[in-house]
C-alpha cells in the first residue's frame, strides 16, 4: 500500500513541469543626501547587488512560483561606505480546481535595511512583479507614499493574501475576492519613530457583469483595519461602483464612485516621567468619497509605439507615518514608447494632496527611465526620479532625487 502512494506520488511529480530564473542585477546611483555635514557631502553615491533565484512548478491546473532576491546594498561608497542588506522574497500558488473556480495564495515578504527615500517597499495586495519597487507613481493612480524623517530603517513588510475566483454564476459574471493580513513598518525603536509599525486584516470582493463587449460593470466591498505601534488605529470600509468601456481599439475608460465609512483613534502622545497619563483618544467616525478616474490610448508606431494612461483619484488615505486619515487626492500621469522590440523609454508624474480642509503631505513626483535589451539574456537600464514633499509637521519642504544605471544578466531554464 505505501508502495503504490509511493509511486504515484513519484509518477506526479516526474510529470511536472519546473523550470528556473536565476539573475543578477547591479546598480549604480547618485541620490541628494538628506542630511549633509562636513564628512557627508549632499550628494551620495551608492551601489546595489541584487541577484535573484525563482523555481516555477506547473502540475496540469496548478502552478507554483517562488521568487528570492535578496539586496545587497553599499551606501555612501565615496565617503562613508557601509553595507546594507535586505530580504525579498514571494511565493505565489494558483489552483483551478474545477472548471469556473480559480484558487490563489500569496506572500511577499522584505526585511531588512530599506532605504525608504529610493525604494518603496510595500507589497502590493494581490502580487506584483516588484514588491521592492522605486517610489514612482503606480500603476493605475495613487497612492503616492509621504517621505518619512529617515533614509534608511530596519524594516518589515508581509502580505499574505487568499483569493479565489469564479464564473459560475453565467457567461457575464465573475465573481471574486480576497482575504488577507499585512504587516509593514520598522521593527525597532529608531525605525519606528520614523516609520511606525502597522499591521492589521484586509477583505474584499467584486461582483463584476459583462454588459456587452466593450463594457464592464463592477460593484465592490472592500474593509481594511490598520494598528500602528503608536497606539492609532484607522478602520475603512468602502463600497463603490465602478464602470469599464473601451471606446475604441485603441482607448479605455474607467471610473467608479462610491462611499467610505471611516473610524479612526490617534495615536498616543508620549508623557514625561510622573506626570498623569493622557486621557486614551477617542474613536472618530465619519464617510468620506470615494471616487476615481482612469484614461489609457494607445497610439501605434513602428518607429514609437506609445501608451499613455491618466489617473485621479480622491479616496480615503491612511497615512502611514501618522495613521491619520483623511480624504486625499491622486493625480497620476504614465507614458511608454517602445522604440524598438528592445528599446523602451518612459515617463510618469503625480501629485497628492490633502482636501477638504484636512491636513496632510503635499507631493509631487516625478521620473524618466529607459531599457534597453542587448540580447535575450542582457539588459541595461536607467532611471531617474525626484519627489518633492511638504509636511505641516514639518518647517520646511523636502527634496529628494536619484539617478541610476543598471545592468542585468538573466538566465532561464527547464530542470
Amino acid at each position: 500500500m505505501l508502495g503504490a502512494a509511493l509511486t504515484v506520488a513519484l509518477l506526479e511529480v516526474s510529470s511536472a513541469s519546473v523550470t528556473y530564473a536565476v539573475a543578477v542585477r547591479a546598480d549604480s546611483r547618485v541620490r541628494s543626501n538628506e542630511a549633509p555635514t562636513e564628512d557627508v557631502p549632499s550628494v551620495a553615491g551608492d551601489t546595489d547587488i541584487v541577484p535573484t533565484l525563482g523555481l516555477e512548478l506547473r502540475d496540469g491546473n496548478t502552478s507554483v512560483l517562488l521568487d528570492y532576491a535578496p539586496r545587497i546594498s553599499i551606501r555612501e561608497i565615496t565617503v562613508q561606505p557601509r553595507t546594507e542588506i535586505q530580504h525579498v522574497g514571494r511565493l505565489t500558488t494558483n489552483w483551478r480546481p474545477q472548471r469556473g473556480l480559480a484558487l490563489r495564495f500569496s506572500e511577499e515578504l522584505v526585511l531588512g535595511s530599506v532605504n525608504l527615500l529610493t525604494t518603496d517597499p510595500l507589497p502590493v495586495a494581490g502580487g506584483g512583479d516588484d514588491p521592492d519597487g522605486p517610489l514612482r507613481p503606480p500603476e493605475g493612480g495613487g497612492p503616492l507614499q509621504p517621505l518619512p524623517e529617515a533614509d534608511t530603517v530596519y524594516f518589515l513588510s508581509s502580505a499574505t493574501t487568499l483569493g479565489a475566483d469564479t464564473t459560475w454564476l453565467g457567461r457575464r459574471w465573475r465573481l471574486g475576492g480576497s482575504v488577507g493580513f499585512n504587516i509593514s513598518g520598522g521593527l525597532d525603536g529608531p525605525a519606528q519613530e520614523a516609520v511606525p509599525l502597522q499591521y492589521g486584516p484586509r477583505f474584499d470582493v467584486a461582483l463584476a457583469h459583462t454588459l456587452n463587449r466593450r463594457s464592464v460593470l463592477t460593484t465592490s466591498l472592500s474593509a481594511t483595519h490598520s494598528q500602528f505601534s503608536t497606539g492609532a488605529g484607522a478602520t475603512v470600509v468602502t463600497l463603490a461602483e465602478a464602470w469599464g468601456q473601451r471606446l475604441s481599439r485603441r482607448t479605455f475608460l474607467e471610473g467608479g464612485a462610491g462611499v467610505a465609512i471611516v473610524r479612526a483613534v490617534e495615536g498616543t502622545e508620549e508623557t514625561e516621567p510622573g506626570a498623569e497619563p493622557a486621557p486614551p483618544p477617542r474613536a472618530e467616525m465619519g464617510l468620506l468619497p470615494y471616487l476615481t478616474f482612469g484614461l489609457g490610448h494607445r497610439v501605434p508606431s513602428r518607429a514609437a509605439d506609445f501608451y499613455g494612461q491618466l489617473g485621479m483619484r480622491l479616496t480615503p488615505f491612511v497615512d502611514r507615518l501618522t495613521g491619520r486619515v483623511y480624504p486625499r487626492a491622486d493625480l497620476t500621469a504614465t507614458g511608454t514608447w517602445t522604440l524598438s522590440p528592445r528599446v523602451r523609454v518612459s515617463t510618469n508624474t503625480g501629485t497628492a494632496f490633502a482636501v477638504g480642509g484636512a491636513s496632510g503631505d503635499r507631493i509631487v513626483s516625478g521620473g524618466m527611465s529607459a531599457s534597453w535589451a542587448f540580447t535575450r539574456w542582457v539588459t541595461m537600464d536607467v532611471d531617474t526620479r525626484s519627489t518633492w514633499s511638504r509636511s505641516p509637521d514639518l518647517p520646511t519642504a523636502r527634496l529628494s532625487w536619484s539617478a541610476s544605471l543598471g545592468l542585468s544578466v538573466r538566465q532561464t531554464g527547464i530542470l
